[in-house]
């Protein structure tokens, strides 16, 4: 584990047990300080003071990294230093301070609370913001208050191109320079009511804006809509089947092995598998049954000691008490803001510094990124990555195999020790899962509900799940023995024929009866 991530998980833990210790005795924390107030500034941290809760009133002393004081839910919250990007983020009510300057998306998504920026602020300050009120001393960079749909943001300094652009709602008041506002905003005058209004607000900052500050608005008359594409596949695995190799077939009574360890990173502990799959449900909880009581899950909420917790914007505020129950993590980078490597590295950490020790954290993110996806997982130490094939692109799922498989070969993921799988959005039969571990994956990732009605009761929802992977083991265990081979750990390309030429030509498999990949795989 790099240094600056541990320091990173270090300072998390410990802020986290001073907190639990200071709100019993309401008592205030100051971290940067030796025991005689002496100055030890925290250097390069990342992911610090994530979370914070109501009544929790904390000063840090230091420059630090991305992501600082992110999901407040209440409290107080002073950095005596500058931060990068995302301090504040999803602010639900916390007041929070930096002293100096403060790095790109300031207040991202904030709902409620305050937020002040004693000096300047990087590009998209305020954007997506619901609700709140953040105030910027110094100037703000490019596209200040992009997207917003509530709140105010006042910049009482100079403003950058493209202000406000798509703009839904909330307001923007430049009290400096402001260029003409971006797409979808609209600069109007500053009437009486809004200036005694903010002006009275501001006052407990002991703050002021002029008469002739420069107010914006969303431009209703013109407003700008982005309509997200469905995401799916065009076809799932017809085209392919499982064949044997050339051995016989194995006797009805032979052992067979489906166990599966996906190990963490140059370490021996890791997950065990009894089958190779992930089922990916909405809740954990009440799961208990003869298959589903050892089958790890990844969940969204209520996770077991063997589930892993995927983590989305939905649900990156309560992720903080699911992290301390979870085997560990899965970030799904496609259902989170665009974040930077520097960004998500320190997302990463500070997962890691709420899960327990030894435990996973895997990336997630769509087939037609999976370049992308390999880097990061190498470069921030993930123990594994998830493909997912389904994307607004609609590929056919079976060109998630090559692609995979040739960039897993480029980034050398099994020689560094990350664990790889395929996300399929359908509910996974045992073929399914043998073509996809023949590709070379290590694991396979599906919803059992994608094509049926949730229970309604825990004790019902474990017994489809528990009759679905009954399905799935017997499934498997039948076309291993039919094609000689004692444990899925022994599938690979050779045991797949592409049964037409376009499912051949796209993934490199044996085309059946040829028995030969295509002439253009053959380099």
């Amino acid at each position: 584990m790099r240094e600056i991530v541990e320091k990173s998980i270090q300072l998390n833990r410990e802020l986290s047990s001073l907190l639990d210790k200071a709100l019993k005795v309401n008592k205030a924390i100051k971290i940067g300080w030796g025991k005689g107030n002496d100055p030890k500034p925290r250097d390069g941290e990342m992911g610090v003071a994530s979370h914070l809760p109501i009544g929790a009133r904390v000063r840090l002393l230091g420059n630090i990294s991305d992501l600082t004081a992110i999901c407040a839910e209440g409290g107080n919250f002073t950095l005596e230093g500058e931060t990068s990007g995302l301090f504040g983020a999803w602010n639900r009510g916390a007041k929070l301070v930096v002293d100096k300057e403060c790095g790109a998306r300031l207040g991202l998504n904030m709902e409620d609370g305050v937020i002040l920026a004693q000096g300047s602020a990087g590009a998209e300050a305020g954007c997506g913001m619901i609700g709140g009120l953040i105030v910027v001393r110094g100037s703000a960079g490019k596209r200040s208050g992009a997207g917003m749909k509530g709140g105010t943001l006042v910049i009482m300094g100079d403003a950058a191109s493209e202000i406000g652009t798509n703009m839904l709602g909330g307001r923007i008041i430049v009290n400096g320079r402001c260029p003409p506002p971006g797409e979808g905003a609209k600069s109007i005058p500053l009437d009486s009511e809004t200036f005694n209004e903010i002006n009275e607000t501001l006052s407990e900052l002991n703050l002021k804006i002029d008469s002739d500050a420069a107010l914006i608005i969303s431009d209703e008359e013109h407003p700008t809509i982005n309509e997200k594409p469905e995401q799916g596949v065009d076809s799932q695995f017809e085209s392919i089947t499982i064949v044997s190799s050339g051995k016989p077939r194995l006797h009805q009574h032979s052992p067979l092995d489906l166990l599966t360890l996906l190990q963490l990173r140059d370490k021996e502990k890791g997950i065990l598998l009894p089958i190779p799959i992930f089922p990916r449900l909405s809740s954990g909880k009440g799961l208990t049954g003869r298959f589903i009581s050892r089958q790890p899950c990844i969940v969204e909420s209520n996770p077991r000691p063997i589930d892993l917790i995927r983590i989305n914007e939905d649900n990156l505020h309560d992720s903080a008490k699911w992290l301390t129950e979870a085997g560990g993590a899965v970030i799904c980078i496609d259902e989170l803001p665009r974040l930077n490597d520097a960004e998500l590295d320190a997302l990463i950490s500070l997962v890691k510094s709420k899960l327990n020790d030894d435990t996973f954290v895997i990336i997630e993110g769509g087939v037609d990124r999976v370049n992308l996806l390999h880097r990061l997982s190498v470069a921030l130490d993930c123990d594994g990555v998830i493909v997912n094939s389904s994307t607004p692109a609609q590929l056919p799922a079976s060109a998630a195999l090559p692609m995979m498989g040739l960039s897993a070969r480029e980034h050398q993921l099994a020689r560094k020790g990350v664990n790889q799988g395929l996300s399929i959005p359908w509910s996974a039969s045992d073929s399914d899962i043998l073509i996809i571990c023949s590709a070379g994956a290590n694991f396979v990732v599906s919803n059992p509900f994608s094509d049926r009605d949730l229970p309604t009761s825990a004790k019902a929802t474990s017994e489809v799940i528990d009759s679905w992977l009954a399905e799935i083991d017997a499934g498997i265990r039948g076309r291993l023995i039919e094609i000689g081979e004692d444990g899925v750990d022994q599938l690979n390309r050779r045991h797949l024929r592409a049964l037409d030429s376009d499912t051949a030509n796209i993934t490199g498999i044996r085309l059946a009866g040829y028995d030969r990949p295509m002439p253009q795989w053959l380099g």
